[in-house]
């Protein structure tokens, strides 16, 4: 019993990664899959290697819709970075308790909320300040925007918040001493110490715009990725959007282990350096 509890103690984490990605690895293996003779996708049986699912996906059929999701996570990551960055800064600067509490529990309240029901208050919301229909014809993409951002915004100030409370006062205060301005000691300090956050934070954000489906269908009439993958019978190329966020996050680790480990290696190098100093000063 202990050698089992050890083994999950030691494990858990790997099994968990596990289970979340072996079926997008089966998802991607079967995205190379031919279709039937009878133009019927299958998940269960081969037929024979082909890359129609690929060719499927940057066709001009979902060429606009992938330029719109793109679009769309590009401006609700921007958006979310911005206002998540002020907001953290805001409550390190000024330790307001009261201001903390409320924004930490409004912000949960669309991580709480079902999707459904955030997109028909946003639709509401956004049809009382357009002055304009459910449908939005003519807001679409603004709209689409502004949901993705009340969407994504607790996962900004989440990812944030604990990174920005770490932030040493004593840096700020001495770029300030320093001669430079407010502004500028903000880019130079915790802009620089925050750019961690910020770039998960993108890709947290960039993740869930591009697999929403429910917002966007109910605040916007704006064609996206996410839309066309929900609608009707399964297509193929769903899998290869699948194949290809794996590579992203199979290269966004290895970059992020190449990055800690020249860290790693530049600080074990300044310390035997220093060990060597105080060595040659000792016996000096």
């Amino acid at each position: 019993m202990n050698k089992f509890k050890s083994f999950l103690k030691h494990s858990y984490v790997f099994i968990i990664l596990a289970l979340l990605y072996i079926p997008i690895l089966f998802g991607t293996i079967y995205s190379f899959n031919a279709p039937s003779d009878k133009g019927i996708f299958s998940v269960t049986t081969w037929n024979r290697t082909s890359f129609e699912a690929y060719t499927e996906l940057f066709s001009k059929s979902h060429g606009l819709a992938f330029v719109n999701s793109l679009l769309l996570g590009i401006s609700t990551s921007v958006l979310v970075i911005i206002i998540s960055l002020l907001t953290c800064f805001s409550l390190w600067r000024h330790k307001n308790k009261t201001s903390r509490s409320f924004v930490q529990a409004s912000s949960n309240v669309p991580m709480i909320n079902p999707d459904v029901i955030t997109g028909l208050t946003l639709a509401i919301v956004l049809n009382l300040i357009f002055f304009g229909t459910l449908k939005a014809t003519n807001e679409g993409f603004f709209r689409a925007i502004i949901g993705h951002t009340v969407m994504c915004l607790p996962y900004g100030i989440l990812i944030m918040l604990p990174k920005s409370d770490k932030f040493s006062k004593n840096i700020f205060e001495a770029s300030q001493d320093l001669g430079y301005s407010k502004f500028k000691t903000w880019f130079k300090t915790y802009f620089v110490y925050m750019l961690g956050s910020i770039g998960f934070t993108f890709v947290i954000t960039m993740t869930l715009s591009f697999d929403d489906f429910i917002i966007t269908r109910i605040v916007s009439n704006t064609e996206t990725l996410g839309t066309q993958l929900y609608e009707g019978q399964f297509q193929a190329w769903s899998l290869a959007i699948g194949s290809i966020s794996l590579l992203v996050v199979i290269f966004g680790n290895a970059v992020y282990v190449a990055v800690k480990g020249s860290q790693s290696a530049k600080a074990k190098k300044a310390i035997q350096i220093q060990s060597k100093q105080r060595g040659a000063f000792v016996r000096g």
